[in-house]
């Protein structure tokens, strides 16, 4: 229950519907995700670790500030760290492989037509993990899925410019794997995250 409502907090977070200063109280949000308050607070106090929230004495968890600066920090981590994966991917993958990923790519392309915002997001996920699993470096890919924390999965799909982005920058990553061309897919996959790294600073600063 905690994860769940880590989750719930954390993207509601990102999203802008909490700012930064604001109380985030136990007793308040565990209703509102239909928890009670103990399972409520363990996930606020996980996501102090995470960079999200402080514990004020007196006061309570308040959000913290999150600038563009920090997704930019963060999105270059990611850059490295998803760049690597990839170039491990392409190095390992199959021509079934790759019309896998193709076969994701065109779903991704057709539900952002119809502005289906979840089989986006959620195909765009699979996108990813696919290559993730395929680069077999579960390390790489648990410190990648901390980085992942500060991007909120409603971002895609939803924000403006990324569709367009995306389905320009995944057929660029499918070209690379085609090849086995690992240069070519870190390359491809480092400049489709600061894509959206960039979209999602934008995002954020429109908010304040």
């Amino acid at each position: 229950m905690s994860r769940r409502a880590m989750e719930h907090i954390r993207a509601q977070i990102l999203d802008g519907h909490y700012s930064a200063g604001d109380v985030i109280r136990p007793e308040t949000v565990g209703p509102e995700i239909g928890i009670s308050p103990t399972p409520a607070r363990e996930a606020l106090q996980a996501l102090t670790t995470e960079g999200f929230l402080s514990l004020i004495p007196g006061k309570g968890f308040t959000v913290d500030p999150l600038t563009p600066q920090d997704i930019e920090d963060v999105f270059t981590a990611q850059q490295l760290i998803a760049g690597e994966l990839a170039a491990r991917a392409a190095q390992r993958a199959t021509p079934q492989d790759v019309d896998e990923l193709e076969a994701i790519h065109f779903e991704i392309n057709a539900a952002a037509v119809r502005r289906l915002v979840d089989v986006v997001e959620e195909r765009n996920h699979a996108f990813h993990r696919h290559i993730t699993l395929l680069a077999d470096a579960p390390k790489l890919a648990r410190i990648l899925a901390i980085v992942t924390h500060y991007v909120p999965r409603s971002f895609y799909g939803s924000i403006e410019g990324w569709p367009k982005a995306s389905a320009e920058d995944h057929a660029r990553i499918i070209a690379a794997f085609r090849s086995n061309d690992a240069d070519a897919a870190r390359v491809a996959m480092a400049e489709h995250v600061a894509h959206a790294g960039e979209l999602l600073a934008q995002h954020i600063a429109a908010q304040k």
